[in-house]
């Protein structure tokens, strides 16, 4: 072990100062391995010599990747390392036994790519590197030639004899590879001299890489590329540097002994290019790392006075999101805009392309960026690989372990910055699998018709214009500041639709021997028998375990457990990991709820949902979580749930007094109804509903109108009562199907089934029939949850719920639901009915007058100061009183 802390206190000391144990062995094992196999590709002869040697044969044709080699497997001080390890003796003998003379050129970037999945995949994902495909370089290098060629006027584009190409991150190479290519084919059809030409790019053509498995990669690919094209070159005419490029050349270093020479020659070479050459194109695939302060280097550094250079991606007001800065993706962008743009006045063109995750140009931390790229180039483009959204189905991935959006952006400038003069900024999707997107990507050109312009606000989102909007809306996470998780029982036994289940299972656990509670209960890191804590959820009562006797009477409370479907919960926090007392201690009768997505993107049915009683974790779409806002900070409703001064301010420019029941109103009415997430499909991929809040008193009214009656329907007529206006306590009664056939309630006829026939609009339900159902009730969807069909999952003589405990086997023995039924398709007819209304005035919103955020920004009300984000509870909370 003290070996390799020596070899890892050198590396410190002369190569990289920041390299932690992790990636020291990370790097270690990597650079044997592909070390060896260029070796062994090279023809050198493993017999009769040590891992040092070889590495020294290696050096003679690969400096750095041999030199690395010897030097990680030498010991001055005794035996050799490979004499004392095991899998380095497996691993030489393997590479030994096989013949890699006939390594093909597309072979070595797929080898390496599969032994990070086979190795480790932990180390891809805390690199964050990941392999671009063959089609993405070479769509991107050729884009940039033909933006060279047609906007900064090198006739030859690429194979110009002043372009300068960097990939910073370059990996096994696959990008400046696909420049070689490039060169290649634009010298043929301008009848050159290929090989001359080719030997002068090689001067111009750069790459950076921190690792050295991938640095070999990408120096064997080339050496292969160019020996299939006629060309043998020497080591030191190619310009493929280990260093990192974020690393701030102003930070002095130690003289490195001989043997780290040629890494730290290297090392050397590349920070003369950072500093001092004058580069036209960076392109290629930043790495993406979240959090990543540690290893921001010139990007973060700040000296002289003078402030850091991510500061140019900072916007105003935005300082709380700008976390979201301290990505590597991001720093490698504002290395590579400075770079190009700005290290060298006297050459202001330049092209900056990268492909990379797609939240810069979107996210509202981003602004800063966005107004830097608007103001320093002269044209954007942006091509959105991943118009599926968050978590995309794998077979749509351009890269299929990311889960993130993706996109390609090139900007562009073809002289001095005119920061007065917004960039044109034009976007385009691409959809389908992952072949259609490649094939989609070759026909795609700057000349396309399918671009569409951005909008040329300086901070607003690389969107289309017709989506800018979306940015004047008012995110709903600022709108109603205090937002809570749901209940979270981690336990699936506690819920059940009836009261006479929940109150069987707690009686057969309560008689239970000691011994059995822990399975009956199904026992959590939160949760065990031996925990004692207050039962009630509001966090009041005495605490008590549940080893000794348990009441064989407990509370049972009914919540708001989906989406229109109310059933009870064992009301004991002994029971339920997270209670949410916040939310119980506020529970009343002024109390109305609304559920979303704000983690996961909102993709069809009405984007928000209301409830009366407290909601379930996963109230919103069944799974994926969600948050619940409540319409009152406080039991008594006193304490709107709204940012503060923003209902008096919207008195004062509609002309009327608007109360928090109005503003809850207005949401529901624009944002409850399938037409919302489908005239912002393209927004919502980026998480986070907002509303647009009209300046029109008359379409103010009638969205407060609707919207009351939406919340009517959806919490069954508790909320928003009001029978003048047809509204009616309870559910809409004249909306409810016919019984056709009864469904029977004896237990052996239980139904087990659930269908729907269009042609009769009847509803089948076991052996009973209800009707006439409309068929879009039958089709009511939550997020791709159909409604009525996820409803009776929970009531079937065998309810389709994960079981978490032999709890489970205790359900209803006989039907007593028609009624509840009969409740829910009204209720949701009645949503169905308000739908045309409800996307007739969200149209008619649009086109109006809008109260902006930004003007809310200005006013000091954007963003809500914390204290409105947090309940107010009552001491003497009445909820078990």
């Amino acid at each position: 072990m003290r070996l390799f802390s020596d070899h890892l206190a050198d590396w410190r000391t002369w190569l990289f100062p920041h390299l932690s144990e992790e990636l020291f062995a990370d790097a270690y094992a990597q650079t044997v391995t592909f070390g060896l196999l260029l070796a062994r590709r090279s023809g050198i002869e493993f017999e009769g010599k040590e891992l040092p040697t070889l590495g020294r044969e290696l050096a003679k044709n690969h400096l750095l990747v041999g030199r690395a080699l010897a030097i990680l497997t030498e010991d001055h001080g005794g035996p050799s390392i490979e004499q004392r390890s095991v899998a380095l003796q497996t691993l030489r003998r393997a590479i030994e036994a096989s013949d890699w003379t006939d390594w093909r050129t597309d072979t070595s970037d797929q080898l390496y790519e599969r032994f990070l999945e086979l190795y480790d995949r932990a180390v891809r994902r805390g690199s964050g590197s990941y392999f671009t495909p063959q089609p993405v370089a070479d769509f991107m290098v050729q884009f940039v030639d033909s933006i060279l060629h047609d906007k900064l006027k090198r006739r030859l584009g690429l194979a110009d004899r002043d372009v300068v190409v960097v990939d910073p991150a370059m990996g096994t190479g696959t990008f400046l590879l696909s420049v070689i290519a490039r060169v290649a084919k634009t010298i043929a059809a301008d009848h050159g001299d290929e090989p001359a030409e080719l030997r002068a790019l090689l001067g111009r053509l750069v790459g950076f890489e921190r690792q050295i498995a991938p640095f070999a990669v990408a120096e064997l690919r080339l050496h292969q590329d160019l020996a299939a094209r006629g060309l043998e070159v020497a080591d030191e005419k190619v310009r493929f540097y280990v260093t990192d490029t974020l690393e701030d050349p102003d930070v002095e270093t130690l003289v490195s002994p001989y043997v780290y020479r040629p890494i730290a020659d290297s090392r050397a070479q590349a920070i003369k290019v950072k500093t001092e050459e004058r580069v036209m194109v960076v392109l290629g695939n930043p790495p993406y790392l979240e959090r990543a302060k540690n290893q921001g280097g010139l990007v973060l550094a700040s000296n002289k006075g003078k402030s850091s250079m991510l500061d140019a991606f900072r916007g105003t007001g935005t300082g709380r999101l700008e976390f979201k800065l301290h990505n590597l993706n991001i720093y490698f962008w504002r290395w590579a805009t400075w770079k190009v743009f700005e290290a060298h006045p006297e050459h202001p063109e330049g092209v900056v392309a990268f492909v990379c995750t797609s939240a810069y140009t979107t996210g509202p931390g981003f602004a800063g960026m966005r107004e830097y790229l608007r103001r320093q180039a002269d044209w954007g483009w942006i091509i959105d690989l991943s118009p599926e959204g968050h978590q995309p189905e794998v077979p749509t991935r351009i890269f299929p372990d990311v889960q993130q959006p993706l996109c390609i952006g090139v900007f562009g400038r073809a002289k001095a910055a005119d920061t007065e003069t917004p960039a044109r900024i034009r976007y385009v999707a691409l959809s389908g699998t992952r072949q259609e997107k490649f094939d989609a990507l070759e026909a795609l050109t700057a000349a396309s018709g399918r671009w569409l312009d951005c909008p040329t606000k300086w901070s607003a989102p690389f969107r289309p214009a017709s989506q800018a909007i979306w940015n004047d809306c008012i995110a709903l996470a600022d709108l109603m500041p205090w937002q809570s998780p749901g209940i979270k029982a981690n336990r699936t036994w506690v819920y059940a639709p009836d009261e006479e289940t929940l109150a069987k299972r707690w009686r057969r656990l309560s008689l239970a021997p000691v011994a059995e509670r822990p399975d009956l209960m199904k026992e959590t890191k939160d949760r065990a028998i031996a925990v004692a804590l207050s039962p009630h959820f509001d966090g009041t009562g005495q605490p008590a375990s549940l080893t000794g006797d348990i009441d064989p009477q407990v509370s049972i409370m009914r919540v708001s457990f989906r989406s229109f479907d109310r059933q009870y919960v064992i009301a004991d926090r002994r029971v339920v990991d997270r209670a949410r007392p916040d939310l119980w201690s506020t529970y009343g009768k002024h109390q109305t709820y609304l559920t979303t997505l704000f983690a996961e993107s909102v993709t069809s049915g009405p984007a928000v949902v209301f409830a009366a009683e407290v909601p379930d974790n996963d109230h919103y779409m069944g799974h994926h979580g969600g948050k619940t806002i409540p319409r009152y900070r406080d039991v008594s409703g006193h304490h709107p749930n709204i940012a503060p001064g923003l209902m008096e301010h919207l008195s004062r420019q509609l002309g009327s007094d608007v109360t928090c029941e109005d503003v809850f109103a207005y949401v529901a009415a624009v944002a409850s109804h399938p037409g919302f997430p489908t005239r912002f499909r393209s927004e919502l991929r980026t998480p986070g509903v907002r509303i647009p809040l009209t300046m029109n008193p008359d379409l103010w009214r009638t969205a407060v109108g609707l919207g009351e009656r939406v919340i009517w329907l959806q919490t069954y007529g508790e909320r928003y009562v009001c029978p003048s206006a047809g509204r009616p306590s309870g559910p809409p009664r004249e909306l409810r199907p016919d019984v056709l056939v009864p469904i029977p309630g004896v237990p052996d006829r239980m139904p087990e089934s659930i269908t729907y026939d269009r042609d009769s609009s009847i509803l089948y339900v076991g052996e009973g029939a209800l009707g006439p159902v409309p068929s879009a009730v039958w089709d009511y969807d939550v997020c791709g949850t159909q409604v009525v069909k996820k409803w009776f999952d929970y009531r079937s003589k065998r309810p389709r719920v994960r079981k978490s405990s032999p709890l489970n086997e205790i359900v209803a023995s006989k039907w007593d639901f028609t009624d509840d039924l009969r409740n829910l398709l009204a209720v949701l007819h009645g949503c169905v009915l308000l739908e045309p209304q409800q996307d007739d005035v969200l149209k008619a919103i649009l086109d109006g007058p809008l109260l902006k955020a930004t003007e809310l920004e200005d006013l000091g009300m954007l963003p809500p100061a914390d204290e409105a984000k947090q309940p107010i509870i009552d001491v003497q909370s009445p909820l078990f009183q």
